[in-house]
């Protein structure tokens, strides 16, 4: 959670807390419906704080997830390299690879040798 996150966390606490304790304050002084407003005012604090708690967590994931992402996509990456040299490895010489591996170069030493 960042600073920004957590401070404005302790300012709906701080809101929330100011309000109940208006509504108990109303309600001894006989002002009931001013103390069901304070009351059910005291409550919209706490929503605003279980969202930024909700908007931290998917955030959280968020990047957990574009990190995975990205771990997945570098390691098909690296497979493709790896296919690709393997691949390469077998190749002899470049008249066997322009012929479809039919025909070797002259000095190619994988060429058969007629008798």
């Amino acid at each position: 959670m960042t600073r920004f996150a957590k401070v404005l966390c302790v300012i709906y606490g701080a809101t929330a807390l100011f309000l109940a304790w208006a509504a108990v304050q109303s309600g001894m002084a006989n002002s009931p419906w001013i103390a069901v407003l304070f009351a059910a005012a005291s409550i919209v604090p706490i929503i605003a704080w279980l969202r930024e708690a909700e908007f931290v967590d998917k955030e959280a994931e968020a990047l957990a997830s574009s990190e995975r992402a990205a771990r997945v996509r570098e390691n098909e990456e690296r497979r493709a390299i790896r296919e690709a040299a393997d691949a390469l490895q077998h190749v002899c010489c470049e008249r066997w690879w322009t012929s479809l591996g039919i025909d070797h170069d002259p000095t190619c030493a994988k060429q058969r040798r007629s008798a």
